[in-house]
């Protein structure tokens, strides 16, 4: 799931996705587009939650999002196996890792996902409007083959 205004999300969601072996069913989907109630009747067994850091503010739709789906996962006693997510932004790396930290914190805290993966992927764009950084692209390679391994 992303927040994307610029494509950017969509284009690591989509280098993710194809790290993933074929016994994994993967789908793209915008937060935007996709209710929170349509993902907790299909029940995934891995989430991978995708915010962005914008005018130095975190992700607020990704994570009222996320508290729809733990609702409604509560509700229907149903809970995801595994959970991750990934920031994009703008800024040096060094200095989102605080909103990288309570972003992962706010999936770890998402009681209907069983296990959370203790990283999250932050990927530097070139400007406000992207494209990801090709260094990006590959630390995004190497932490899916990391995450699918942590998850088997």
């Amino acid at each position: 799931m992303t927040d994307t205004r610029f494509g950017n999300g969509t284009k690591l969601a989509e280098t993710l996705k194809g790290k993933f072996p074929d016994n994994y069913d993967v789908k793209i989907a915008d937060v935007k587009e996709v209710s929170a109630e349509k993902v907790a009747e299909d029940v995934p067994d891995v989430i991978v939650l995708g915010g962005a850091v914008r005018m130095f503010m975190g992700d607020k739709k990704t994570i009222k999002w996320m508290k729809e789906l733990n609702n409604c996962l509560k509700k229907s006693g149903k809970n995801i196996k595994y959970g991750t997510g990934f920031l994009t932004h703008a800024l040096p790396t060094d200095k989102v890792q605080g909103y990288a930290k309570r972003f992962l914190e706010k999936i770890n805290n998402t009681s209907a996902i069983e296990k959370t993966y203790s990283e999250l992927l932050t990927a530097r764009v070139e400007g406000q409007e992207g494209p990801i950084l090709p260094e990006e692209m590959e630390k995004a390679i190497n932490y899916a083959q990391s995450f699918i391994t942590w998850c088997e």
